[in-house]
């Protein structure tokens, strides 16, 4: 939703019906996930 979506943290965490910081928490979760896979390819 943040990224897609355009949406702030505080407008998804309200849509998904959780706290804005566990919205940020799992946002940056994703981020280094991301990160991680992303620097194995290649």
């Amino acid at each position: 939703m943040r990224y897609f979506g355009g949406m702030t943290a505080e407008e998804a965490a309200e849509v998904v019906g959780r706290s804005v910081h566990v919205v940020r928490h799992e946002l940056r979760l994703a981020h280094a996930w991301l990160r991680r896979e992303l620097a194995g390819q290649g």
